[in-house]
């Protein structure tokens, strides 16, 4: 196997600012500001938010972008959580974002989305981008847990129709499987008991085609599964991989 680019991108999903950052606001970053327009929930331990802000005008959109949003009102709580959750779609002409909130953990994320309800004001930093968007190459592979699934069906979105897609989207209950936000389901889903990471392996080589020229793949999920099926596809001469990039959402070990 040629050599593989591997970008690398984590998300600290217990994130905190402190009083000293906050007391620096003004100069360190800006607070945005949206409204909560619909929340429903969508899955077993998922919700779909949709937040309008004009703050999104303010913002050349790329598929991958993220926002850190505050768990609490920030200027009136200098120690407010931060989490940071992937859009999903963005629409530019009413400033409309599409986000999918998981509460797996039951984490103070979990708690947020469970609370908030539509016509609530909500506070974000600056949308940032984790993960690149490449067009570059022919065939990609995507691959994740249910925490990335709205993550990489906005990649899957973004890609033209003439690249070639071969997916694989694991959860332990079929009940966590939510679909694209066209009710479509584009990406290969599989329900693996206590998502063992060797038999994703497993099943990752009985359906993904070899031999393959000119791939990209997304490797998106907890950050020990993630290393454990990068280290698979880099090492698997089967595989043609000129990058890959992975994204860490989550450990499981944090609580």
């Amino acid at each position: 196997m040629t050599q593989v680019n591997v970008l690398i991108y984590a998300i600290d999903q217990l994130c905190i600012t402190n009083t000293k950052t906050m007391s620096n606001q003004a100069r360190t970053f800006e607070i945005f500001s949206g409204i909560i327009l619909q929340k429903n929930k969508i899955a077993e331990h998922t919700y779909h938010i949709k937040i309008q802000s004009m703050d999104f005008s303010r913002i050349h959109y790329i598929p991958g972008f993220s926002i850190d949003i505050f768990l609490s009102n920030p200027y009136y709580n200098p120690l407010s959580a931060v989490r940071r959750y992937s859009f999903w779609n963005y629409e530019p002409v009413y400033h409309v974002a599409d986000f999918a909130i998981n509460t797996f953990s039951n984490g103070k994320g979990a708690q947020w989305v469970q609370t908030v309800q539509e016509g609530d004001t909500i506070f974000f930093k600056e949308p940032s981008s984790e993960i690149s968007m490449n067009d570059t190459a022919d065939h990609y592979f995507l691959i994740g847990d249910i925490i990335a699934l709205s993550h990489l069906y906005e990649i899957n979105r973004a890609l033209s129709v003439s690249k070639q897609v071969s997916s694989f989207i694991f959860a332990e209950h079929q009940a966590d499987i939510f679909p694209d936000l066209d009710h479509s389901f584009p990406l290969e889903t599989h329900i693996i008991e206590s998502l063992n990471p060797q038999k994703i392996i497993e099943l990752i080589s009985l359906n993904f085609p070899e031999h393959k020229t000119n791939t990209i793949a997304y490797i998106l999920g907890d950050s020990k599964t993630v290393s454990y099926i990068y280290n698979y596809l880099k090492d698997n001469p089967m595989y043609d991989i000129s990058t890959i990039y992975i994204k860490s959402f989550w450990n499981k070990t944090i609580i």
